[in-house]
């Protein structure tokens, strides 16, 4: 059974690629969205505790002032008297949060206590595990999120101060207490607490529901921009991508179709090749053959006009016969060589030409090779067969890469003079030597080690199509080949 792995990777690659961009998106989103989130909630609930610090610092710095230096005056002027208006802690800083909390609507204050005065202090299970939580671990501060009436608050809560002997004047027993306490809030609460005690702790909730909603609502916001950024990078990169994939299928039916014209042209060279070097040596063997048999049929028909007895002159006519069978064979294969002739066409020199030197451009570039064209502007139109001629200018390229080194230029111009079209295929390479200039349009002759049949083939090309082939060369400085060819033949 094929794995997904398998299964993913034998889609196409447009398939793969928009299916790993979604994947992307998908795993992306709730990444950042997160992360975002994280961020904006921890912002506000920073922004909350240092809005809480601060106000719970003002109402500690009010309670210190009324135990530190009002009371002590108050009670100096006023031994006798407990005046809670002025010599209450609670009482005092209660008062100042409700006129600071005018300015921070949502907010709370409490002074929690386990045993107070005013029913309005006294602690809540929260609260109160809190406040066991300071007199169990004399922890310092306590923060953190509570859900309550539907909202949630960022709670801030600080241990109230252990109970000292001057507090026992008015905690300590109902019956010693100030008239002034007892009148006001009764004997039941707010007593018999013990030196060193934490009964209390100062809370300030902080309401984080707007912040914290305008974190979600930024959050989401972000994920709203993040998806049409997202879609839009995703839009713009599949337009290109498909324009990419569109250029690579069509770059690799352009290879594909060089890679079957450089086949054809291979074999189709090698045809013509085997085709033309059958037929050269053909020729070759009838001359050399037409030679000896014309001399026997001479020196036959010589005897024949001597006295010669019936047998022998039998003999000598049945030899002058099979001679003439073989000159009438040798006639026929000269005519049937000599006589074949191609289809040609009207065709474009400069098509041909680019035709030629696409499938080269990667090896020549591979090989250092700089490599100029100055083509005419104008179409070359000239009659030819199409195939022929590229062999033949695909074979003089082809030298012309085997004779130049890393550095060295080819460069290949075509123009028109009058009546005729001009080719020059150039090389800064080797060059060939003034003693085997001559020779090398000679059949079988070569520089190489292989047998030449290269060049013979081009003269011929070039000789059926009524053209001129020249060549000039200068050992370690170059080679030029220059090829004429008419524009139009006589009589068309």
């Amino acid at each position: 059974m094929p794995s997904r792995d398998s299964s993913f990777r034998g889609l196409p690659p447009r398939k793969r690629f928009t299916l790993t961009l979604l994947l992307i998106y998908a795993v992306s989103l709730p990444v950042i969205s997160g992360i975002s989130y994280y961020i904006l909630r921890d912002s506000a609930v920073r922004d909350a505790y240092r809005t809480a610090r601060l106000y719970l610092s003002t109402i500690e710095a009010a309670r210190h002032y009324v135990g530190t230096e009002l009371r002590p005056v108050l009670y100096e002027e006023l031994p006798e008297r407990f005046i809670v208006e002025g010599m209450s802690r609670s009482y005092i800083a209660r008062k100042i949060a409700k006129k600071v909390l005018e300015e921070l609507p949502g907010y709370r204050y409490k002074n929690a206590s386990l045993n107070p005065r005013n029913p309005q202090s006294a602690a809540d299970d929260f609260e109160r595990d809190i406040i066991e939580r300071f007199k169990e671990s004399k922890q310092r501060e306590w923060r953190g999120v509570r859900s309550d009436d539907g909202r949630q608050y960022y709670v801030i809560a600080l241990p109230g101060k252990p109970v000292k002997e001057s507090c026992l004047r008015c905690h300590g027993d109902p019956e010693t207490a100030p008239r002034e306490i007892v009148e006001r809030y009764g004997t039941k609460a707010g007593f018999y607490m013990k030196v060193g005690d934490i009964v209390d702790a100062l809370f300030v909730y902080t309401p984080i529901n707007v912040p914290l909603k305008r974190a979600r609502d930024t959050v989401m916001v972000f994920i709203g921009m993040y998806t049409v950024f997202f879609a839009f990078i995703f839009v713009v990169i599949d337009r290109r991508f498909r324009w990419f994939y569109q250029r690579i299928e069509s770059d690799k039916k352009e290879i594909e179709e060089f890679n079957r014209e450089i086949l054809n042209l291979n074999q189709e060279m090698e045809a013509i090749v085997a085709e033309r070097t059958t037929g050269m040596i053909g020729l070759r063997v009838a001359d050399r053959i037409r030679n000896p048999l014309t001399i026997i049929g001479g020196l036959c028909n010589r005897l024949l006009r001597k006295e010669l007895d019936e047998e022998t002159r039998e003999k000598i006519s049945s030899i002058l016969l099979e001679c003439r069978k073989m000159e009438e064979m040798i006639e026929e294969f000269d005519a049937l060589v000599k006589t074949k002739r191609f289809l040609f066409k009207r065709v474009d020199l400069n098509e041909i030409i680019l035709s030629v030197v696409r499938p080269l451009e990667k090896e020549i570039r591979e090989r250092g090779i700089e490599l100029t064209l100055r083509l005419q502007d104008k179409p070359l139109l000239m009659n030819a067969n199409r195939q022929l001629l590229k062999i033949a200018v695909g074979h003089l390229l082809s030298n012309a890469i085997d004779a130049s080194s890393p550095g060295d230029r080819i460069s290949i111009v075509t123009a028109a003079e009058d009546d005729r079209i001009v080719l020059e295929i150039s090389d800064t390479g080797v060059g060939i030597s003034e003693e085997d200039l001559p020779r090398i349009f000679n059949p079988f002759f070569s520089t190489k080690e292989r047998i030449g049949m290269g060049l013979p083939l081009v003269k011929q090309v070039v000789d059926e199509h009524l053209g001129e082939i020249t060549v000039e060369s200068e050992l370690y400085k170059g080679t030029t080949f220059r090829i004429t060819f008419p524009r139009y033949w006589i009589g068309e």
